[in-house]
Parts: structure tokens; C-alpha cells; sequence
């Protein structure tokens, strides 16, 4: 007897049994719909190994090398919606070498560590437990049972490799923020008094890829993280379908023609899903403005995506896919303190944005911040800085924006600028869509309680344009 289901012919049951010659076609199917889902679940770890990878060729960095963004980061570095306005320094380390290893942070500084998941380990400086005094950050490995001295701010990281990121300010004396970053410090515990040489490394001018492959190498990063690294039992389900996959702890990464078609057809669907995810989310809190079309980065109360009672996969695929690094602070409400971030995919009449128009976005009067606001341009398809002959991807209180009589600032986004407003534009490329993000370092009580409310991106333009 058949059964009279909704299944492809290929896959009829018939007296219980599927057909013989079917058998290969419902494992390839199978296998197909675990790498796809594999591939969502994945994205963060592969997303922040690919980051590691990336400092370890473009910028020959070790564990102890403090990469310096000593212009900010430029156009010329592929990073996944990174800013052109901090100051930044990164690095990583990895707790299978080295032990228990201690950072030590200077003091007015603001960031954080994060495992190899894109989750907080702990936020460091002004919005970490030394609270902006500087101070040493014990780190151990997962599972570790040793002895734990005092004197450290001490927490256990669910990963073996681990990545961190720090904005510097500068200091009271009028002192560079490069030299604040250069006081950090890295060793492992057991070479407190013989520790390794640092490097400071000015990198804002080298070129250098930190994204992820999209495409079936993104199988060969999972291959080599879920080989190596430590297993989590939150993880077991899904290890379980990658053994399915030829993926497996301790065991070399070596697929067959098969698996290799497989992975290429799951890579494809696995990036329209997420750029689906990212991009159109259907999360029903995404909005914080009714009648605009901005959106929260962040569709959880926690950086690490967990609910009351789920771990919340599409929005950490939304903001994987588009973002890296997370901490507590960014999604704490901290009035003054921290920053807040919001983005824009599509214009006033709900399109998405396209690099051949011009548009406006409107700043009221005010905007609530206590350090700066930014609005960066990014690629649609690289989720980066744009990248165009005018060698800039955004405007900043920090620069020379015009602001109209009422107070109120009109930027623009496009492939020209209108008369005169250069200063207040940002060229895109017309071959390509593109997304913006509106930064608020130190958002102030009218930015949470939304009685200052930006305008929408409209198209406009330049004749049109209301300067």
C-alpha cells in the first residue's frame, strides 16, 4: 500500500518501507536540511574563528599582538560594520596554549572579551567590573578545576579560543588613545614573571579581511573549529548532526565529492536564509519606533541571544550575519554611559536602499548623546564600509556637519551630493544596495524614552533636495 502523503514521488512509502532506490536520495535530502540548519547555528563561531584567522594572515598577529586601529578603521578593512570614529585595538588568545591567561586592561577604556561564540565573557573597563580603573582579568579554560589566586577579576570561558576588543579614549592629559592601548598587557598565569614579549601593531592602513566566508568554505571553518575546540553539552544536538556530516571532534575535516555538493547547495541556502533573517527580520520587537523604519541591532534583552526559555537562533543569525563582538553594555540601558545602535535596510516607503539614489535622513535638534553620535554607510553585500574613491563611509558630531538654523542636521546618502552639502554626505556605489547604522555613545534619557525620534531615510533628489 502507498501512502497518500505530500511527499516527492522519490519518497513514497510503500508497505512501511521507502523504496530501495530511494534510500540515497532521503539521506542526501537529510544531510542537505542538517547543513543548512548547521550552517545557521554556526555562523558566530565561524564568523569570530574567520575574524582570528583574518588578524593572523593580514596582519601577522600572534596571541600577543594588540592590533591597533590608530586612525580607526578604514575602508580598507573588511570588518563587518565596523566604524571610521574609535579608536580601537583587538586580539585574541587561545586557553588550549596557554592555560589561565591574564589581561590587563589600563584604565579609560571600554570593551570586551568574548569566546569564540560571540558571547560575553565579560565586558571590560567603563562598563566592566573595573569600572574604568584598569585592572587584570584572570580568564580559565573551560572545565578548568585548578586553584584560582586573588587579586583578578576571574571568569570561565566556554571556549578555548576567545577574542577581545577595546575602544580607547584619550586620557586626562590630552594623551593619545593609541598610547592608553599601548599599556595593555597578556600573559599566561604561570609566566606572571616571565611573560611573552608584546607587539603593537599600527594597523589601520594594511589591508585585511575579517568576514567570514558565505560559500561552502564556510563547512571547511566548521571542520576546523568543532575538531579542535572544546565541547559544550548545550552543543550535543548539533554536534550530532555534523558527525552525520564528516564533522567531529578529533577527527580530520575530509568530505567526499558527495558531502562537497552538498555543502555548496546548503552554503547558498544557508546565505539567502540569512540575509533573509538580517535583513527583513520577522521579529515583532524589531522596531522601536512605530512609524519608522529603523530597527534594533540587537532582538533580545541579552547579548548571548538567550530567552526565558529558548536560545533565540534567528536573532543571533540576524545580528551575526550583519555584526561583530557583543557585550552587556550593549544592551543595557545605561543612560550616558555605553552606546546604543540602530539600522536601516530600507527607505520612508519601505524599499530597500539602493546605492543609485539619493537620500535624506533627518537629525532633530539635540541629538541625545553625551559623547558623539555616527552614522555609518555600509555594503549590502560585503556588510561593510562602503567603499568608493571618497575613501569615507560615514558623518559624525566629531566632524564638520552642517546643521540647519532650528538645529536640526540633514545628511545625505548617495552616488552625488547636493550642492554644498558634502560635509553632510555619504557616497554610495550605484551598482549595489546599501544599509546604514545610527551609533549613540552615551545616549542620554531621550534617546530610551523616545521623545527624540530620528527621521526615516527618504529618496530624494539633488534638485529636490530641501538644503
Amino acid at each position: 500500500m502507498k501512502r497518500n502523503n505530500v511527499l516527492p514521488e522519490a519518497f513514497e512509502i510503500t508497505n512501511g518501507y521507502p523504496a530501495l532506490e530511494a534510500v540515497s536520495k532521503i539521506y542526501d535530502e537529510l544531510d542537505y536540511q542538517r547543513a543548512v540548519q548547521s550552517y545557521l547555528w554556526a555562523m558566530p563561531a565561524v564568523a569570530c574563528y574567520s575574524f582570528i584567522q583574518g588578524l593572523k594572515r593580514d596582519y601577522q598577529a600572534d596571541m600577543y599582538t594588540v592590533n591597533i586601529w590608530q586612525k580607526s578603521a578604514t575602508p580598507v578593512t573588511r570588518v563587518l560594520t565596523g566604524n571610521s570614529q574609535s579608536i580601537y585595538a583587538v586580539g585574541y588568545f587561545d586557553l588550549a596554549e596557554t592555560g589561565p591567561m591574564v589581561l590587563e586592561f589600563p584604565p579609560n577604556v571600554l570593551g570586551m572579551i568574548d569566546d569564540l561564540w560571540y558571547a560575553p565573557v565579560s565586558d571590560v573597563g567603563i562598563a566592566g567590573p573595573d569600572k574604568g580603573k584598569g585592572g587584570k582579568y584572570l580568564i580559565l579554560p573551560p572545565g578548568y578545576q585548578g586553584e584560582t589566586p586573588d587579586g583578578y577579576f576571574t571568569f570561565t570561558s566556554t571556549t578555548n579560543l576567545n577574542i577581545w576588543l577595546v575602544r580607547g579614549f584619550k586620557g586626562q592629559d590630552g594623551s593619545s588613545p593609541v598610547a592608553s592601548l599601548k599599556k595593555m598587557q597578556f600573559y599566561p598565569l604561570d609566566r606572571a614573571e616571565d611573560r611573552p614579549q608584546m607587539t603593537y601593531k599600527l594597523v589601520s592602513d594594511i589591508p585585511a579581511d575579517l568576514t567570514f566566508p558565505t560559500d561552502e568554505r564556510f563547512f571547511e571553518a566548521m571542520g576546523a573549529i568543532f575538531s579542535q575546540e572544546a565541547v559544550r553539552d548545550r552543543d550535543m544536538a548539533y554536534l550530532g548532526m555534523l558527525q552525520s556530516l564528516g564533522i567531529e571532534h578529533g577527527k580530520p575535516f575530509a568530505p567526499d565529492d558527495r558531502l562537497q555538493a552538498i555543502f555548496k547547495k546548503a552554503a547558498a541556502t544557508g546565505e539567502a536564509m540569512a540575509r533573509t533573517l538580517s535583513f527583513s527580520s520577522r521579529n515583532p520587537n524589531k522596531n522601536p519606533y512605530p512609524d519608522r523604519q529603523w530597527e534594533w541591532i540587537f532582538l533580545t534583552d541579552r547579548p548571548d541571544f538567550y530567552a526565558a526559555n529558548y536560545l533565540d537562533i534567528e536573532a543571533r543569525v540576524s545580528y551575526t550575519f550583519q555584526a561583530c563582538f557583543t557585550a552587556n553594555a550593549m544592551v543595557v540601558q545605561l543612560v550616558g554611559a555605553g552606546s546604543q545602535y540602530l539600522a536601516a535596510f530600507k527607505d520612508s516607503r519601505g524599499e530597500w536602499l539602493d546605492g543609485a539614489k539619493l537620500y535624506k535622513l533627518t537629525l532633530p535638534p539635540d541629538v541625545p548623546v553625551e559623547n558623539f553620535w555616527s552614522l555609518m554607510v555600509y555594503s549590502s553585500e560585503t556588510r561593510s564600509m562602503v567603499v568608493t574613491d571618497t575613501h569615507k563611509a560615514g558623518v559624525d558630531s566629531y566632524g564638520r556637519v552642517r546643521a540647519n538654523e532650528d538645529g536640526s542636521i540633514n545628511l545625505y546618502v548617495g552616488p552625488e551630493p547636493p550642492p554644498g552639502m558634502e560635509s553632510n554626505w555619504v557616497k554610495t556605489n550605484a551598482d549595489e544596495g546599501f544599509f546604514v547604522y545610527l551609533r549613540f555613545f552615551g545616549p542620554k534619557q531621550a534617546f530610551f524614552d523616545k521623545t527624540w525620534v530620528p527621521g526615516d531615510l527618504e529618496p530624494v533628489s539633488a534638485l529636490q533636495a530641501d538644503l
